[in-house]
């Protein structure tokens, strides 16, 4: 196998439930820039998607698990927080994917015989 610098490992992490996505890293980007910009709007817009779908991707997800993961901040216009649910699925979620990705990357490593490291793409400063 051909030796280059370094490869970066990606990856895609959901849990279905019946057949259908309960949450991945989509929905689960979408809540922490919620919860670190206090808004849909800004959120949806750091993430490069229009209002409508962040809208109808927070909805859908909140249908699926059956819960409020976003609650409106009273007094504040459409400024929203987490609900307690919302931020400790997200912090599960992605401390479960920061967990898989370290051991993908090092097992990539070990099997490929290359110098594997993870993106990083998909997570907060704070959990590394």
């Amino acid at each position: 196998m051909k030796q280059r610098d370094k490869a970066t490992l990606r990856l895609r992490v959901w849990i279905e439930q019946e057949n259908e996505i309960y949450i991945g890293i989509g929905s689960t980007l979408l809540l922490q820039h919620i919860e670190k910009l206090g808004s849909l709007r800004k959120a949806a817009e750091e993430l490069g998607m229009s209002y409508r779908r962040a809208w109808g991707k927070l909805k859908n997800a909140e249908e699926r698990i059956g819960r409020p993961l976003v609650e409106k901040t009273k007094g504040k216009g459409q400024r929203f927080n987490l609900s307690p649910f919302g931020k400790e699925l997200m912090e599960k979620f992605l401390q479960f994917y920061v967990d898989v990705e370290d051991y993908a990357t090092k097992r990539a490593s070990e099997v490929l015989e290359m110098d594997t490291v993870k993106s990083g793409e998909f997570y907060r400063d704070d959990t590394e």
